[in-house]
C-alpha cells in the first residue's frame, strides 16, 4: 500500500512542473478572454467543472496515471489555474494600467464589486457613499470598474434624455425569463417598449382613477379605526398600514378586479408586501455581482423571487383571460386591448415580469414616501400643525358627510402640501446609485475624463442633502424651502437635483399617479384624525432600523395614534 502511494506521488511530482507552467498560463489566457469576451457565472462554473472532469479522465485513459493521481493532477491544474486569474486580476485592477487607475476609493473596493455588495446588503449605501465622497473628493471609485461622482453637473449628461448612457449589468435579473421595461439596459429598447407603457399614464388616465384612489383610502380610514381598537392606547402600526393601502390600491390600478389583495382587511398572510421587498433586495445586492447572481439563482435564497412571480403570473393569467378586470387598467395596455391595430404581443414570461415591475415599483416607493412624510410630520410639530391648518381651510365641510371626496384641483393649488410632498420625496427616497455604462469613446463627467466602459453613477441621496442644492439645513425637513422665499435669503433648493423618480429617459412614468396618491393620503388622514406618536414608540430604534436597497425597509415600525376629529 505504502509503495503505491509513493509510486502516485512521483507521477505526479514528475508531471508538477509542466502542469503548472500549463495552469499559469492557461489563466493568463482566461484573463485576458474573459476581459474581452465577459462570461455569465453559471456557464464559467459549468465549463470550469466540465474542464475539470475532461483533465482527469485524459489523465486516466490517454497518460495512463491512477485514477486518484489523475484527479488530484486535474485539479491541481484548475488551482494553479484559478491562483493565477485571481493574482492577475488583482494586481491589474491595482496596476497603473488600469483605466481607473487615478480615481481614488479604498482599496478593496477597487479589487473586488463584492463590497459594494456588502455595502448594499448593509441598507446603509446611501449613508456609506457620501461619507466615501467626503473622505476622497467628487470622484470614488466603489469598484473595479465602478465610479461614483457627486456633482450635479454629473446629473444631465449621464441621464438627460438626450444623452442617456446605458444601464448596467445591474440590471440583469438573474436567470428569470422575461425583460421588464425595469431590466432592459439599452436606450432604444427600452423606448420601445416605454412607448407600449405610457399610454396607460397619460393625465386623463391617472386621472380617471381617482376614483379607485378614494374608494382604498376610505378603506385605509376604516383599517386605522379598526386596528387602534382595544389596544393599548390605540396604537397601531402605520408602516403596516400604509403598506396594506399602496399594495391594495397598486392592484386594482395595475390588474383591475383580478388583484383583490385586501390587505387592509387581511393582515397580508401570504407575505406579499415582504416577499415584493425581498425580492428587490435580491436583485438590488447581486445586480452588484452579476455572475454571482447567476450562481445563486439556482439556490434557495431565490425561492422567494419565484414566489412572487407565480403570484403575478396567477394575476396576469385571470386578468388576460377576461375573468376579471377594467378597461383602464395598466393591464389593459400592456395586453394592447386599446389599440385598433394590435401591437405585437407580449410573451407570458415578459407579461409576467412587467406586472409584477408594475405593482411592486408602484406600491413600495409610495408607502416609503408616506410612511417618511408622517414621521417627519409626527416629530415636527410646528410643520404639522401649519398643514393641518391648511387643509381645514381649504375644506371646511370636510367633516359634514362621511364620504367627502377631495378635488384634484383643489389639492394641486395648495402651497404647503405640495411643499410637504417635496420634501417628502427629497428625505424619503434614500435611492443608493442609478448605474449607467460610458460610452466607449469616454466623457467628461465633473471636470475629469471617466474612460469609456466604466460604470457610474450619481449618489441620489447625496445629491438630496447636498449643501450644494439644498441649503442651508439639508437633512432637516423644512417643506419652507419649497416656498416662495424658501427658508430666508441664500436658500438653495435646486428642484433638478431630486431623483426620487429617476431621471431622463429611464425615469419613472408613474411620477403624476405617485404624487396624487401621496396627497390624498396625507390630506384625507390629517383631516380626518389628530394624530400624535405612540407613547410606546421609540424614535431612536425606528431611525436606527431604517435600511434601503432600492426598497426602505422599517426594521422597526412607526407607531402612531389617531384619534377621530370632531
Amino acid at each position: 500500500m505504502s509503495s503505491s502511494l509513493e509510486t502516485q506521488a512521483f507521477e505526479m511530482l514528475q508531471s508538477f512542473d509542466s502542469h503548472s507552467l500549463a495552469a499559469v498560463g492557461s489563466g493568463l489566457f482566461m484573463v485576458l478572454f474573459l476581459h474581452r469576451f465577459p462570461q455569465r457565472g453559471d456557464s464559467s462554473v459549468a465549463a470550469v467543472l466540465l474542464a475539470v472532469v475532461a483533465g482527469a479522465v485524459y489523465g486516466k485513459y490517454v497518460l495512463e496515471l491512477s485514477l486518484l493521481s489523475s484527479a488530484l493532477t486535474s485539479l491541481s491544474f484548475f488551482a494553479y489555474h484559478a491562483l493565477t486569474v485571481v493574482t492577475v486580476t488583482v494586481l491589474y485592477r491595482l496596476s497603473p494600467i488600469h483605466p481607473l487607475y487615478k480615481f481614488p476609493g479604498p482599496l478593496i473596493n477597487r479589487i473586488t464589486s463584492l463590497k459594494l455588495a456588502h455595502m448594499v446588503w448593509t441598507g446603509k449605501r446611501h449613508i456609506v457613499i457620501p461619507a466615501l465622497h467626503e473622505k476622497y473628493g467628487v470622484h470614488v471609485r466603489t469598484g473595479p470598474n465602478t465610479l461614483s461622482i457627486n456633482s450635479y453637473s454629473a446629473i444631465a449628461p449621464i441621464y438627460a434624455s438626450s444623452t442617456a448612457y446605458p444601464k448596467s449589468n445591474a440590471y440583469t435579473p438573474g436567470r428569470m425569463h422575461g425583460d421588464g421595461l425595469f431590466f432592459i439596459q439599452g436606450i432604444d429598447e427600452h423606448n420601445a417598449r416605454r412607448r407600449l407603457w405610457a399610454p396607460a399614464f397619460m393625465p386623463n388616465v391617472v386621472a380617471g382613477w381617482k376614483v379607485l384612489v378614494e374608494k382604498r383610502v376610505w378603506d385605509l380610514l376604516a383599517c386605522i379605526q379598526r386596528r387602534g381598537e382595544g389596544v393599548p392606547y390605540g396604537t397601531i402600526n402605520l408602516s403596516d398600514a400604509i403598506q396594506h393601502w399602496s399594495y391594495d390600491v397598486m392592484g386594482d390600478i395595475t390588474y383591475g378586479g383580478a388583484a383583490s389583495l385586501d390587505l387592509m382587511n387581511t393582515g397580508d398572510p401570504e407575505g406579499y408586501v415582504s416577499g415584493g421587498q425581498v425580492t428587490t433586495v435580491v436583485f438590488e445586492v447581486l445586480g452588484e455581482v452579476p455572475s454571482l447572481f447567476d450562481l445563486i439563482w439556482y439556490l434557495p435564497v431565490t425561492r422567494v423571487v419565484r414566489r412572487m412571480e407565480k403570484f403575478a403570473q396567477d394575476l396576469i393569467d385571470a386578468r388576460q383571460h377576461g375573468l376579471v378586470g377594467r378597461n383602464d387598467d395598466i393591464a389593459s395596455f400592456l395586453l394592447g386591448e386599446h389599440e385598433d391595430k394590435k401591437p405585437e404581443p407580449l410573451s407570458r414570461d415578459t407579461l409576467r415580469v412587467e406586472s409584477l415591475f408594475g405593482i411592486q415599483a408602484g406600491s413600495d416607493t409610495t408607502s416609503g414616501v408616506l410612511t417618511f412624510a408622517f414621521y417627519h410630520l409626527l416629530t415636527n410639530p410646528d410643520q404639522y400643525g401649519r398643514l393641518r391648518d391648511e387643509l381645514d381651510a381649504a375644506f371646511p365641510d370636510y367633516h359634514d358627510t362621511d364620504d367627502t371626496a377631495l378635488s384634484l384641483d383643489a389639492l394641486n393649488a395648495l402651497p404647503y402640501l405640495s411643499a410637504c410632498v417635496d420634501e417628502c420625496l427629497r428625505l424619503g427616497t434614500p435611492f443608493p446609485g442609478l448605474p449607467r455604462v460610458v460610452p466607449d469613446s469616454g466623457a467628461m463627467l465633473a471636470e475629469k475624463f471617466v474612460p469609456g466602459g466604466t460604470i457610474v453613477a450619481v449618489n441620489p441621496w447625496a445629491q438630496m442633502t447636498s449643501p450644494e442644492n439644498f441649503s442651508p439645513q439639508p437633512h432637516a425637513f423644512r417643506p419652507e424651502r419649497w416656498l416662495p422665499g424658501g427658508l430666508g435669503p441664500g436658500t438653495v433648493t435646486r428642484r433638478g437635483a431630486i431623483m426620487s423618480f429617476s431621471y431622463g429617459s429611464f425615469s419613472c412614468l408613474g411620477r403624476a399617479l405617485a404624487i396624487q396618491e401621496m396627497r390624498y393620503v396625507l390630506s384625507h388622514l390629517i383631516l380626518k384624525y389628530d394624530w400624535k406618536v405612540s407613547p410606546e414608540w421609540d424614535r431612536k430604534k425606528f431611525e436606527d432600523g431604517i435600511t434601503n436597497m432600492r426598497t426602505s425597509i422599517f426594521e422597526y415600525p412607526l407607531l402612531a395614534v389617531a384619534t377621530p376629529r370632531k
